[in-house]
């Protein structure tokens, strides 16, 4: 038999508690959102943020959002480039329409012309639309607010997915909690999902995959461990 180690995607959460820095939420959401116009398998796409921030958070996102130059990828001035084809803008475009349609607010963004769609910020979201439920795979994030640690770590496992997630908190016992709690391969305390570096064990729960990559990590998959003992 093969063996196969399988990385499949997943609709990263960052979980905003009423203690973050609101200035440090918004440039982790920025980066880790919009880079490569969303089109990463990490890239954040559910902001769930507490209503005692969430006005403030939104305000600040959208200052940050509407910052963000797009155009031509290889001119330095540029910091987000299109997406991989204009069907797949179409695709994004539908889906935010389609949360619009069903109550969310559009905050920032929201049209594309060709494959370059702006950056989007869509607010007041439902776990059932796809924006939230399915994977984005593009520039545009989805925020909804809780009311406490419990509601925010349930909406963070209410995902066929578990690749990556973040928290933003000063309070140690909130971020244990979400390590224990959140189920996702990869976890983050003050930074967003969308990080990684090649040694560390990296790979999802659930839907997002079996396995993990990393050197160390990639050879233990792939090999099968026997016991030899010599006896004198």
């Amino acid at each position: 038999s093969k063996k196969v180690t399988m990385e499949l995607g997943s609709n990263s959460p960052l979980i905003v508690m009423p203690d973050a820095d609101i200035g440090k939420v918004v440039s982790a959401t920025i980066t880790s959102g919009f880079a490569n116009a969303g089109q990463v398998c990490i890239s954040l796409q559910r902001v769930i943020t507490s209503s005692e921030v969430y006005a403030d958070y939104l305000d600040a996102l959208k200052e940050g959002v509407e910052d963000i130059s797009t155009g031509d990828p290889l001119n330095e001035a540029v910091a987000m480039g299109p997406m991989v084809k204009e069907q797949e803008a179409a695709r994004v475009n539908d889906w935010l329409q389609e949360a619009v349609g069903g109550g969310a607010t559009m905050v920032a963004g929201g049209d594309y012309s060709g494959a370059m769609h702006a950056p989007t910020i869509i607010a007041d979201v439902h776990s059932d639309m796809r924006v939230s439920c399915e994977e984005l795979f593009g520039p545009a994030v989805a925020v909804t607010p809780f009311s406490d640690i419990d509601e925010a770590i349930a909406l963070a496992n209410n995902s066929n997915y578990g690749l990556s997630a973040g928290i933003f908190t000063q309070d140690i016992d909130w971020a244990m909690k979400f390590a224990r709690e959140v189920d996702s391969g990869n976890l983050h305390i003050n930074s967003g999902p969308g990080w990684r570096a090649d040694l560390m064990p990296y790979g999802g729960l659930k839907e997002s995959g079996m396995g993990k990559e990393g050197p160390r990590y990639a050879v233990q998959e792939m090999t099968e461990a026997k016991t030899v003992v010599i006896h004198l």
